[in-house]
C-alpha cells in the first residue's frame, strides 16, 4: 500500500472540489496562470482564487483520489494537465529542475497538499527520475502522463504505446490428472510489514504528514493522541518489537509449517524521506531475523512497491544510469534470499532482469513469483516503456506453458492484487488474460499490498457466470490504517495443491495497548469454511457464497467485518448497503477496467 498524495503536485491535486466550476477551471485557463506565476514570479489574483478554492481540507489530505468519479474525477484531471503541460514546457524550453522543483513545490505547499518538508522532500526524490522521462521521451503529452497516472474515465490516453497486449497460443487446456490428497501441507502468508525505524511509543499519533508515531513529530501533537507501544490505528507503521513479536509468536504456535509466502512491503510509508542506505538497513535486518526464526523452513518472498528509493519506481533492467536504475535492490535481495538457501542460484537471473523468479519445491508443484509492482501507476517508468516491462508476462507465459506440459499445478505470489486500480489498466487485462488461459493449473494466487483481508475471484472471459480462479490477499501485519495486524495460514492439499481452508490470525490493538509491558493476546480470528458455512474451498462452494453475499447483507457485513480484521475504528464506522455493494464488487473484480461481474452480482 502507498501514501503517494503528495509525490508530485499534479498527482496530488486531490480534494473535494464540489465548488470548483469547470468553466471557470479548466486546463487552459490553469496552465495560463501557472505560466504567468512562472514568469513574474508573482501569483495573480485569479490564481489566488484558484488555489482558495482548490486548497486540500485536511481531513482529505488522505483520499484515494483514484476513487472520485463524476465531476470532482474532471476537476483532478483538468488540475493535472494543466501543470504537468506548464512543467513540461518549462523543461523543453530551458528551465532547469531546480527552477520547476521550485514552482511545484510553492504550490503544493499553497494548496495545502502537505506540509513544507513533505511537499520539499517527496518532489526532491521523485522529479528527477520524471523530468529524465520526459527528456528522453520528446512525444509524451499530459494527456499521456495524467491517462495513465489517473486512468479513470474522465483520464484517459488515446496512446497507442500505452495499449498492447500478450501473446498467448491458442489451445485447449491440458487437463492434470491427479486425485485430492487426504493430507494437507500448511503454508504460512506474513505480507506488508511496514516496518519502521523510526517510530516512537508515546510519539504523537496525529500529526500532519502522511505517517505518525515517528520521533520528532511531538512538536506538533496539538491533538494529545499519543501512539500505541503495540502500534496505532492512526496513520502510524510497526515497530520493530511489534515484528519480532509476531515471528515469535509464529514459532510458538505453529509447529507444521511447510513453507513460507512473504508477499512483499518491508518499508515504511515515510516516502518522502526514505533513503537507498535506510531501506538497505530495514530489508536486511528484517530478513536477517525471518531466517533466525524459521531456520530450514523455506520462504518464497517477493517485492512490494516500498521497496526501491524512492518508493514505486522500478526502472527497466536494460536501463543502468546509477542515479536511476533498480540493479542495486535485485542485486542485493538476490544475493540474500539465494544465500539464505531459501532459493536456488537458477533463480538469480530473472530477479536480476525484474524481481522475478519461478522454484518447484517438489514434482508436480511449482512457485511463480512475480513482481507485478512494475504496473503500479507510480512507476513513473510505465511512461518510459509501457510495453510489458522487461518481459515478465511474456516470461510467465513461457512458465505457465511448461508448468502445464510438465503437469504441474501452479502458486502465483504478486503484491498487487488483480483488480486492484491502482495497476494500469492494459497490464490488468494482459494478466487476466494470462490467467483464464492457465487457470485449470492456478491453484493459488496470494497477495498483500491493501492491507486488507480480501480475495478476488476470476471470471471467465467467455462465460461470466463461471468462476475460473481466486486470489487471496494476506491482509498486513502493519496497523496502516486503521487496522488489526494479521497473518494467515493455508490448509494446502498435499497432491493438488488447492486451498482448502484459511485462518487468520489477529489481535486487538486496542487491548494489546493497554497492557504494554505485555506480549499481545494473537487468536485465531476465523476459519474461512467455518465462518461462512462452506463445504469447500472449491471455485462452485465460492461462487454460490458470493451469490449469498448479494442476497444476504448480514453475511455480507461480516465479510466487512473480517476485511477490516475487527479493527475497532472500522466496527465503530460500520458499513451500510451502497458501502456493502462496494465490498461485493471488489470481491468478483479481477480487472481494472472490467466492472461487469460487480453490475451482474448488484444488479446495477
Amino acid at each position: 500500500m502507498s501514501n503517494w498524495r503528495v509525490v508530485i503536485f499534479f498527482l496530488g491535486l486531490l480534494c473535494s472540489w464540489s465548488s470548483v466550476n469547470t468553466e471557470d477551471v479548466n486546463v487552459r485557463s490553469m496552465t495560463n496562470q501557472i505560466d504567468l506565476l512562472v514568469k513574474t514570479g508573482q501569483e495573480t489574483t485569479l490564481l489566488k482564487r484558484m488555489i482558495s478554492t482548490l486548497a486540500i481540507p485536511k481531513e482529505l489530505q488522505r483520499t484515494d483520489w483514484k476513487s472520485f468519479t463524476g465531476e470532482r474525477a474532471k476537476h483532478i484531471c483538468i488540475i493535472c494537465q494543466a501543470v504537468v503541460k506548464t512543467a513540461i514546457t518549462m523543461r523543453r524550453t530551458g528551465a532547469s529542475l531546480d527552477t520547476i522543483e521550485g514552482i511545484i513545490i510553492k504550490l503544493c505547499i499553497a494548496l495545502n497538499l502537505q506540509t513544507v518538508d513533505v511537499c520539499h522532500g517527496a518532489i526532491e526524490l521523485n522529479a528527477p527520475i520524471l523530468f529524465y522521462i520526459v527528456d528522453k521521451r520528446p512525444n509524451l503529452t499530459e494527456t499521456d502522463i495524467c491517462g495513465v497516472i489517473l486512468q479513470t474515465k474522465s483520464c484517459t490516453t488515446a496512446n497507442s504505446e500505452f495499449e498492447w497486449s500478450v501473446n498467448i497460443a491458442s489451445g485447449s487446456a491440458k487437463v492434470i490428472q491427479k486425485e485430492r490428497s487426504d493430507r494437507t501441507v500448511k503454508i504460512l502468508q506474513i505480507t506488508d510489514v511496514h516496518y519502521d525505524p523510526s517510530y516512537e511509543p508515546r510519539g504523537n499519533a496525529d500529526c500532519d504528514e502522511p505517517i505518525c508515531c515517528r520521533q520528532g513529530q511531538n512538536k506538533t501533537n496539538t491533538s494529545g493522541l499519543t501512539a500505541g507501544y503495540w502500534g496505532d490505528y492512526h496513520y502510524c507503521d510497526t515497530p520493530w518489537h511489534a515484528v519480532t513479536d509476531v515471528l515469535d509468536h509464529i514459532k510458538d504456535v505453529h509447529k507444521n509449517i511447510t513453507y513460507i509466502y512473504f508477499t512483499g512491503d518491508i518499508i515504511d510509508h515515510g516516502i518522502w524521506e526514505t533513503t537507498k542506505a535506510g531501506n538497505i538497513e530495514s530489508l536486511t535486518k528484517s530478513y536477517a531475523e525471518l531466517y533466525d526464526t524459521f531456520g530450514d523452513i523455506p520462504v518464497y518472498p517477493i517485492f512490494g512497491n516500498h521497496e526501491p528509493q524512492p518508493a514505486n519506481i522500478f526502472a527497466p533492467s536494460y536501463l543502468k544510469n546509477e542515479d536511476f536504475s533498480t540493479e542495486w535492490l535485485y542485486t542485493l535481495m538476490a544475493d540474500t534470499w539465494i544465500n539464505y538457501g531459501w532459493l536456488p542460484e537458477s533463480t538469480r537471473s530473472t530477479i536480476l532482469k525484474g524481481g522475478f523468479y519461478t522454484v518447484s519445491p517438489k514434482k508436480g508443484f511449482r512457485i511463480i513469483a512475480l513482481n507485478n509492482n512494475v504496473c503500479y501507476t507510480y512507476n513513473w517508468w510505465l511512461l518510459y516503456d509501457p510495453r510489458d516491462p522487461d518481459d515478465q508476462l511474456r516470461w510467465l507465459i513461457d512458465i505457465l506453458e511448461k508448468a502445464e506440459e510438465s503437469n504441474e499445478y501452479v502458486h502465483i505470489l504478486a503484491h498487487i492484487p488483480p483488480g486492484d486500480e491502482s495497476c494500469y489498466i492494459t497490464w490488468s487485462r494482459e494478466y487476466r488474460r494470462i490467467v483464464n488461459r492457465f487457470a485449470h493449473i492456478i491453484t493459488g494466487q496470494f497477495n498483500g499490498h491493501t492491507h486488507n483481508d480480501e480475495l478476488r475471484i476470476f471470471y471467465d472471459l467467455e462465460n461470466n457466470t463461471k468462476p475460473v480462479n481466486v486470489a487471496w490477499n494476506g491482509g498486513s501485519l502493519t496497523t496502516y490504517p486503521s487496522l488489526n495486524p494479521n497473518y494467515k495460514t493455508y490448509d494446502v492439499n498435499a497432491n493438488t495443491f488447492e486451498i482448502e481452508d484459511i485462518h487468520t490470525w489477529i489481535y486487538n490493538l486496542t487491548l494489546a495497548n493497554e497492557n504494554p509491558t505485555q506480549r499481545p493476546q494473537w487468536f485465531e480470528s476465523y476459519s474461512f469454511k467455518e465462518q461462512y458455512g462452506l463445504r469447500d474451498l472449491s471455485l462452485n462452494s465460492l461462487n454460490d457464497w458470493v451469490i449469498t453475499l448479494s442476497q444476504n447483507s448480514s453475511m455480507l457485513r461480516t465479510y466487512h467485518k473480517n476485511f477490516i480484521k475487527l479493527a475497532d475504528p472500522g466496527l465503530q464506522i460500520g458499513c451500510q448497503n451502497t458501502c456493502l455493494k462496494e465490498y461485493l464488487c471488489k470481491i468478483v473484480t479481477s480487472a481494472v477496467d472490467d466492472d461487469s461481474q460487480c453490475k451482474y452480482f448488484t444488479k446495477q
